[in-house]
């Protein structure tokens, strides 16, 4: 194994991860601009790191050389780990796309399950397929386990076979039961378990769990990341109480509304949102309205508008 991967593996999973959005111009392309300004201001934030091309980044609506375009463009704008989205239907391109993105500056890959024939997708083909990707970039691997996209829920068993492998180095679940579940198998190994929801953050820290993957940070990053930081200090009446306001943050922007929602909060506040790709299309004026009364309720309006950052 290179030096440089050495490094690499002992990257760290604690705290709370953003996963980013992807901006676009008006013409449908990246808007590398818009990324920047966003970067910009979630540098400030105390994120324990980036994830590139995930599910907010809207992944499969961009091209894998723009996913690692992307990684690349992240990689110039800070220091902190990037996890790079290396989710594709095949080992073979999800073994070429998690290269490019190593190549690009990534410091570890979250893999999700491959679908499309999720008849096939036995525990065997499972673990072959996570274990080709983590070997062949010698990067950490973090399991997206995501059955209500994927049809196929990762058994806790099956996770913690994985997690005996040197380069399995985690799961990012939005089940806290099965996340809880996790931790207990796992605790004697090098794996840690994140949760994909804000709202269940504490409890999930509770758990064990290491921190979370949410995608809520894009609007309310200091708010989340306070969260974990009273939880770290025994302040849990605290982060008890901030977690109450980001659970009602959470359903309305991540459940009810998806990413078109948190791009529209973050149009807001001040960041650069924009619109999805097509097919998704953007919220209808009732869905913006009530996002705004929402945002104003909390005392998050206004900061600025970057609607010309997506020019």
């Amino acid at each position: 194994m290179a030096a440089g991967r050495v490094v690499r593996r002992a990257l760290g999973l604690d705290g709370v991860w953003i996963p980013l959005t992807t901006p676009f111009a008006k013409d449908g392309s990246i808007s590398w601009r818009a990324l920047e300004h966003n970067l910009a201001r979630y540098e400030r934030v105390p994120f324990a790191g980036y994830v590139v091309a995930g599910s907010n980044g809207e992944a499969p609506y961009i091209s894998p050389e723009e996913r690692i375009q992307l990684v690349k463009a992240v990689r110039k704008s800070t220091n902190k780990p990037i996890i790079g989205g290396a989710t594709a239907e095949s080992t073979t391109a999800a073994c070429q796309l998690a290269k490019g993105m190593a190549n690009a500056g990534a410091d570890g890959l979250l893999v999700m399950a491959p679908f499309y024939f999720r008849k096939r997708m036995t525990n065997e083909a499972l673990s072959y397929h996570f274990k080709k990707v983590a070997e062949e970039t010698e990067l950490p691997v973090v399991i997206y386990n995501m059955p209500f996209v994927t049809g196929i829920d990762i058994s806790t068993p099956t996770l913690a076979k994985l997690a005996e492998h040197e380069l399995i180095r985690g799961v990012k679940d939005s089940d806290i039961r099965k996340c809880a579940a996790t931790v207990q198998e796992t605790r004697s190994l090098n794996f840690d378990v994140l949760i994909g929801s804000a709202g269940y953050l504490l409890g999930a820290l509770l758990a064990g769990c290491a921190g979370g993957i949410n995608g809520l940070a894009g609007i309310m990053g200091d708010e989340i990341c306070k969260i974990y930081n009273c939880f770290k200090a025994g302040d849990i009446h605290k982060a008890n109480e901030i977690q109450n306001k980001i659970a009602k943050a959470d359903i309305l922007f991540m459940v009810e509304q998806g990413v078109p929602g948190l791009k529209a909060g973050m149009d807001m506040i001040g960041l650069a949102g924009g619109d999805c790709r097509v097919p998704i299309l953007p919220l209808n004026e009732s869905e913006k309205d009530k996002i705004h009364q929402f945002l104003d309720d909390i005392g998050f309006l206004p900061v600025e508008t970057s609607q010309q950052m997506q020019n």
